[in-house]
């Protein structure tokens, strides 16, 4: 009986224990969260350029069997912008070391994928519609947009790390050809950035992420 009780006490504490555990990761993680979003950065990352880079800080991330799941927020002024974006784990590199594409493992469609996150979402396409000085009546849409991603790394991308990984994106829209869009995701600085290729492809983009084709 007394072994019994030992043992259950012993449970009991492990319980406990682990229990305790979760809560601190789940407040630091808060605690993180907390101060990102105290401290968002402009959405312009390089105001200075003809092409200008559109910057969120990835003040979130979710973890999923087959995926990373981030949100991604900056500023407009004092408007808050927001984009959720899921990451596959299994994007291998798409470059050899010499440079040659590796046209197998290259292209994957929808290894990265955008989801309105609602009003601040809205936001996001208002700025970028703004930005590209296009008309933009209506907010972001309510489908997931899943381009098809090239990778450009020479190594696999290891979401658990710090590294920096790039990428170019080419999303379907309703007014031309593919949206050619680069992207940079920085681990290190919890960061995600988007570009055009040209200018040609600002209304694709607005169109992409409006219409949701």
């Amino acid at each position: 009986m007394k072994t019994t009780f030992s043992q259950a006490v012993a449970v009991m504490l492990l319980a406990a224990t682990l229990t305790g555990c979760g809560n601190n990761q789940k407040g630091n993680e808060k605690t993180t969260e907390d101060a990102l979003t105290a401290n968002l950065r402009q959405y312009v990352a390089t105001s200075t350029t003809d092409n200008p880079a559109i910057f969120l800080t990835l003040i979130k991330s979710t973890d999923t069997d087959s995926s990373m799941v981030y949100v991604g927020k900056s500023l407009n002024d004092k408007d808050t912008l927001a984009l959720q974006i899921e990451i596959s784990k299994n994007i291998p590199g798409g470059v050899f070391e010499d440079g040659e594409v590796n046209e197998e493992k290259a292209f994957h469609e929808g290894a990265i994928k955008f989801s309105s996150l609602g009003e601040e979402s809205d936001n996001f396409v208002r700025a970028i519609a703004t930005l590209y000085e296009e008309p933009a009546s209506n907010g972001m849409t309510d489908a997931i947009l899943e381009p098809l991603v090239f990778s450009s790394n020479k190594t696999a991308v290891d979401l658990t790390g710090n590294g920096t990984y790039a990428f170019k994106l080419f999303f379907a829209n309703s007014v031309g050809e593919e949206a050619e869009v680069f992207a940079e995701l920085n681990l290190y600085n919890r960061s995600f950035k988007l570009w055009a290729k040209d200018a040609e492809q600002y209304p694709r983009i607005l169109s992409a992420f409006t219409d949701g084709l």
